[in-house]
């Protein structure tokens, strides 16, 4: 027999616990520095500004979950075999699947060319 909740469970790490967890006496002291920290304090400069979202969808319809990833289109390209294997020896000792590899280098090349 299922056992079923009465209410939902909510999950929460207080400040404590992070401290706690945290594995050198430094990042101890920057979860700390961190948590004291007011919004219009931390320096964001470094984040890109959002721009057009419109060839984005959201991951979740969460409303606190506001992730974006780019939309997908699928497609069938022919590749040399010698390159797809050099992709997939690659890929492997990288961690990744070949496919996903092989769009990443196409992302890359696409971005340097796009910037000449």
């Amino acid at each position: 027999m299922k056992k079923t909740l009465e209410a939902p469970v909510k999950i929460s790490v207080t400040r404590e616990d992070a401290h706690e967890r945290s594995q050198s006496k430094e990042g101890r002291e920057a979860v700390r520095r961190m948590a004291g920290a007011r919004d219009q304090d931390v320096d964001t400069s470094d984040i890109p500004e959002v721009g057009d979202l419109s060839q984005f969808v959201r991951v979740s319809d969460h409303p606190e979950h506001p992730l974006y990833r780019a939309l997908t289109q699928s497609v069938t390209i022919r590749l040399n075999a010698p390159d797809v294997a050099a992709a997939r020896q690659l890929s492997k000792k990288k961690g990744l699947p070949y496919q996903t590899y092989i769009k990443m280098l196409l992302h890359e090349a696409l971005q340097r060319e796009m910037a000449k």
